[in-house]
């Protein structure tokens, strides 16, 4: 059910665009057009990186609906930003790498390029000037902070030189250390050497780069977490130590292809909540939504209070999803739609779901309702249509009616 590049309806576009405006709003306190295209899988994170690189002159070939389509998103994002309070700037887009430190063009369309290098934030957001603070050493610890963040090593030590030489036990001076470890660290060889460096990362790394880059952590961080996936490739996944496995090295690297490799070659992934919740996520990131939403719905029924928790996460990655489960959470129903049922509510909201998939053939009530509605919506005789509503009225009359419901839509 990838969507290329099909338009979706007004209206689910502009839930989705609002629901991911505000999880990027909760995580890193502004909105960035750029990051909206990523959480929304519109812009895929290894092409932004070689963007960034200098391997493409401009985004627009790869977005994944056009350019058109990501205008009027980002369009509709900045009213509603604008509606929010949020006050726009305008920000540098840098590249890294051979081009660190080159000003890069987002789009050949000048429009669209204004959009994409704007950033909203709210009047709180902005640094108070402190009449106490050196402006020397304000401008020093910017300018670490941008070589860091180009990871340009040979700059980022004559940076610290120069911030130390104003003040040596300046705050940002122990988490520039800490990443300049980073960048001097080769890549780990072998899962021992692997776990140990996920100690390191998630216990220094991490919290200095959160602390000194705020939102560039992610992308300062991304081929250390890739490295450690590498590495641990051989490594068996421990129901245990759920994280000494290399899909969730991959899954913080944002390395989707490496998550639903390393997942699919573990023996009993499909026993395994924490895979199956790393593999649904790759999943929709790699733009194959039926195949999401076909390990989501075996969680569903396998292990519903894990789904409940995945779903209800504030990074849960696919907002239709999740606006339909606070849709079907607010049904006054006597037989509540809870997480094993959840899959058959949605075959009755969102019918295409049933074009291509397959029923699940599993015996519990939530289950036969599932493959029921399945059927209804594959288009039957009228003695098999009746079979199955009859059927369905045995197991929750209030899905059945709901499905009748939508018959005239």
């Amino acid at each position: 059910m990838s969507v290329g590049r099909r338009q979706r309806p007004a209206s689910a576009q502009a839930a989705e665009m609002q629901a991911a405006v505000q999880q990027l709003l909760t995580a890193h306190a502004f909105y960035s057009p750029l990051e909206l295209l990523l959480a929304t899988n519109r812009l895929g994170y290894d092409d932004y990186q070689a963007w960034r690189r200098g391997e493409h002159a401009a985004l627009d070939e790869l977005f994944s609906e056009g350019t058109s389509g990501v205008q009027t998103l980002i369009e509709q994002a900045d009213s509603w930003a604008r509606d929010l309070g949020l006050e726009q700037g305008r920000v540098p887009l840098l590249g890294t790498d051979a081009h660190a430190g080159a000003e890069l063009r987002a789009s050949a369309n000048p429009r669209l390029d204004d959009l994409l290098h704007a950033e909203y934030r709210r009047d709180v957001d902005h640094e108070q000037p402190d009449l106490f603070l050196d402006g020397a050493e304000m401008e020093a610890q910017n300018a670490l902070i941008d070589v860091l963040t180009m990871r340009d090593l040979a700059s980022v030590r004559v940076r610290l030189r120069a911030l130390t030489s104003l003040d040596p036990s300046h705050w940002s001076v122990v988490h520039a250390e800490a990443l300049i470890e980073v960048l001097e660290a080769p890549p780990p060889e072998g899962p021992e050497e692997a776990l140990s460096r996920l100690g390191i990362l998630e216990h220094r790394w991490l919290p200095a780069a959160a602390a000194l880059l705020r939102a560039g952590a992610r992308d300062f961080l991304t081929p250390c977490w890739r490295n450690i996936g590498r590495a641990l490739e051989n490594a068996p996944f421990d129901p245990g130590e759920p994280k000494n496995h290399a899909s969730w090295a991959y899954l913080n690297g944002l390395d989707w292809d490496g998550v639903r490799r390393t997942v699919l070659d573990a023996p009993d992934w499909k026993s395994a909540p924490a895979l199956q919740i790393r593999l649904a996520e790759a999943e929709w990131r790699l733009r194959d939504r039926r195949a999401a939403l076909g390990v989501w719905f075996a969680l569903c029924w396998q292990a519903p209070a894990h789904f409940r928790d995945c779903i209800e996460a504030a990074d849960f990655p696919d907002s239709a999803l999740k606006n339909a489960w606070g849709l079907a959470q607010n049904q006054d129903f006597d037989l509540p739609i809870t997480p094993p049922w959840f899959p058959a509510w949605m075959v009755v909201e969102e019918p295409g779901i049933a074009r291509g998939a397959v029923p699940c053939g599993g015996d519990t009530d939530p289950q036969r309702t599932f493959d029921h509605l399945l059927a209804l919506r594959g288009g039957l005789t009228d003695r098999e249509d009746r079979d199955h509503r009859r059927a369905l009225r045995g197991l929750h009359p209030e899905l059945l009616g709901r499905y009748l419901g939508t018959l005239g839509d």
